[in-house]
């Protein structure tokens, strides 16, 4: 529980401080010679330097700053009564925010403003619990301050959660591309690539962009139970990307004299409901069939993105 009064910062402000920065130090070096015996004796005391810290976090006690963090397009503020030292030592940002003025408004979008506390817990005992929801906010919230150890540590979360209930590849494919982060957005990638039979089903599909899709068809790793599972999956995305569709040529193999050829080309620009004959001439009943490669149809899938302008010209 945060206290919305204000302390002003006094000689128990450095007591504080000072006992903070012991333990933080006491933390980083925790074995000690005993009597000066060759073999040493363990003190730990970091649990209960730990627990302290988030107490000094909780009570607000000597607090000599306050944080008020403002949910963007809402009057919902947050109070967070913190040490200068503390937040300085993780944020250069923190540092220069508050080196002359010791109260500062942080406009954070909501999701963000949601998990700030888990952000500050972070900054005083270097730990906190992250859900699936929370992972794209405090990473955010990471970079924006720059407390890069916690900004390693969700992108590693999320590499390590891709196959998340939530189904959060496609989305946080989207958000390392936007943030320049290039080992989460080929982790994403390569999970895609790899599920994609899974992913095409989803509810998420949905949420893919052209240029995912794009980067998706490059690849030569993807696994998917046939080629004509691709070729649905796209009927089923490219309805929906503004200002591109993707034109699909499905080329029909057939075996003669031996050798497989192609025996016909059928040409779609968004469904197969466009050629209603599409296969109906095949005599596929016949186990002989020349359409037939080792009991199986061969198909071969090509995929054009075919870009449209979003605005017309007057003639």
């Amino acid at each position: 529980m945060l206290r919305t009064g204000h302390c002003k910062p006094g000689s128990w402000g450095s007591f504080w401080a000072i006992l903070a920065l012991v333990g933080l130090v006491t933390h980083a070096a925790q074995r000690a010679d005993v009597g000066g015996e060759a073999a040493g004796t363990s003190i730990n005391h970091s649990q209960m330097l730990l627990h302290r810290l988030q107490e000094l976090l909780r009570q607000g006690n000597a607090s000599d700053v306050v944080l008020r963090v403002q949910a963007t397009g809402t009057d919902e503020v947050r109070v967070f009564h913190g040490h200068r030292l503390l937040l300085g030592l993780h944020s250069e940002l923190f540092r220069e925010l508050l080196s002359n003025q010791s109260e500062v408004v942080l406009q954070e979008p909501r999701d963000c403003a949601a998990v700030f506390d888990k952000f500050v817990r972070y900054l005083y005992c270097g730990e906190l619990t992250v859900l699936l929801p929370q992972a794209i906010p405090l990473h955010r919230l990471a970079i924006k301050y720059g407390v890069a150890s916690l900004q390693r540590g969700v992108a590693d979360y999320m590499r390590a959660h891709l196959a998340g209930g939530a189904g959060p590849a496609v989305g946080w494919y989207h958000y390392a591309v936007s943030t320049g982060d290039e080992a989460l957005r080929e982790s994403c990638l390569q999970f895609l690539a790899w599920n994609l039979s899974a992913v095409a089903g989803s509810t998420e599909w949905g949420a893919v962009s052209p240029e995912l899709l794009a980067q998706l068809l490059q690849r030569s790793d993807l696994v998917l139970q046939d080629e004509l599972e691709l070729f649905h999956a796209l009927e089923a995305s490219g309805g929906d990307a503004a200002g591109v569709s993707f034109q699909k040529t499905v080329l029909v193999g057939a075996r003669q004299q031996g050798r497989l050829l192609v025996r016909h080309t059928y040409s779609f620009h968004q469904s197969s409901e466009e050629v209603g004959d599409f296969l109906a001439h095949a005599d596929l009943q016949r186990r002989n069939s020349e359409y037939l490669v080792e009991n199986a149809l061969h198909l071969h899938l090509i995929v054009k993105p075919v870009y449209h302008t979003l605005i017309r010209t007057p003639k």
